[in-house]
């Protein structure tokens, strides 16, 4: 074996892999393509050296009917005599709506190599969770944000969700909630089963899949039952604890300033002057997604601005939003959400991020084709609609006043022809 691998066989290891992972998709519905990690991220067709690594997402509906995606990575080559190969996947899924409900919630196997996962910890203060279930204890340590609502949480876990995670889950199985998104993973320390042959296993892709999308349709339905309990879901009992965390800083450090710390809950930041100049209010975030509930939205909101909108288009609420997950670039929005006083198809359409087949057929293809054209994301539920576009830093006002109009017209265009 040659000291520096040959770079045609790394490039033929991704090709094999991509291939499988094209074949995996297709069977299940799901949408295949490359990710960029990073900005500067360089393609694996352009990586130099005999070393190269890719990146993958499946993106779709998952067993449960949430949406989200497989992160697939793959390494191949050889150096210095070693050679490399590797295989893992991730699964990572949208639940903005539990925010203010569960906050965070991680539960990892409670062995020594759990500091291993990717979400492992980040500094933040965390408080210990225990069940009555002697099984679930011994086999997971569950943590929780500080002042984590504690009936709701006993609900989510309901002895059916205990007895299924304590007896039936990979012995590796670990996943964690933050702030909306929830991460999956069943890592084998870092490769998947076949990895010894550095070859996918589409045996331990369905595993993740299946069990990664039963844990997001539990978060999701259980989050979903108190719009049935509470009609609108008004409250939310962890609002406080959702603006603590969110505030919280991680690795010592202050995370976008804390996730732009002052739009939460103070009375002098930019969103609390962009209410007052338009006569609207701040919200709190929480509030917002439980009015919204079951409305998809691409993140969790740091600041809401509700009343009367710009430029006299009725009522409605401006949140920027924040998304980000252990292994994604954090992304900004902002969003306009709309109540509607008749029903509505429940449609998500997101160009950039979510793909699913069939994503958005049942908007109006005028409108559908607006969005992809703008390049925002459009979402409707029962009676509520959303559009939003991704921002970057400081917005300016006079930026969202005009997306908000634009927004606007295309949501009266979706309620009125769903009359």
């Amino acid at each position: 074996m040659a000291l520096f691998g040959d770079e045609s066989e790394a490039r033929e290891g991704l090709n094999r892999t991509e291939a499988a992972l094209r074949e995996y998709a297709e069977a299940r519905g799901l949408v295949l393509r490359e990710e960029q990690p990073w900005p500067g991220y360089v393609p694996a067709a352009q990586q130099p050296g005999p070393v190269k690594h890719a990146i993958w997402s499946l993106a779709g509906e998952l067993p449960g009917g949430a949406i989200g995606r497989l992160r697939h990575q793959a390494t191949f080559g050889t150096t210095m005599g070693v050679e490399v190969k590797g295989q893992h996947t991730i699964l990572v899924s949208r639940i903005p709506e539990s925010v203010g409900y569960v906050p965070m919630l991680c539960c990892r196997p409670d062995e020594l190599m759990s500091g291993m996962y990717y979400w492992g910890g980040d500094g933040r203060k965390r408080q210990s969770q225990r069940f009555e279930s002697a099984e679930l204890d011994r086999r997971f340590e569950v943590e929780v944000a500080p002042g984590q609502a504690q009936v709701w949480i006993y609900q989510l876990f309901s002895p059916k969700f205990v007895d299924w995670l304590a007896h039936t889950t990979p012995v590796d199985f670990g996943f964690k909630l933050d702030l909306g998104v929830l991460t999956c993973e069943t890592p084998q320390w870092r490769g998947q089963p076949g990895s010894l042959t550095g070859e996918l296993d589409t045996a331990a892709l369905d595993l993740l899949l299946e069990t990664g999308g039963l844990v997001s349709s539990r978060i999701r339905d259980e989050v979903l039952e108190e719009a049935d309990r509470l009609g609108r879901a008004a409250e939310v009992d962890s609002a406080a604890a959702y603006a603590d965390w969110a505030n919280a800083p991680r690795h010592g450090r202050i995370v976008k300033t804390i996730l732009w710390a002052a739009r939460i809950g103070a009375e002098d930041d930019g969103i609390a002057t962009f209410a007052e100049a338009r006569g609207m209010r701040t919200e709190s975030p929480a509030d917002f997604h439980a009015r919204y509930i079951g409305l998809a939205m691409p993140g969790a909101a740091t600041g809401v601005a509700t009343g009367p909108l710009p430029g006299g288009a009725g009522e409605g609420s401006i949140a920027w939003l924040t998304y980000s997950s252990e292994v994604d670039m954090e992304r900004e929005y902002v969003a306009l959400a709309i109540p509607s006083d008749r029903d509505l198809p429940v449609s998500w359409f997101d160009p950039d991020d979510v793909g699913v087949p069939g994503a958005g057929e049942t908007l109006p293809p005028a409108v559908r084709d607006a969005v992809a054209r703008s390049g925002w994301g459009i979402s409707t539920s029962r009676r509520a609609a959303c559009v939003y576009m991704r921002a970057g830093g400081t917005t300016p006002g006079a930026e969202i006043d005009s997306f908000t109009t634009g927004a606007r017209a295309l949501l009266t265009d979706v309620i009125s022809i769903s009359e």
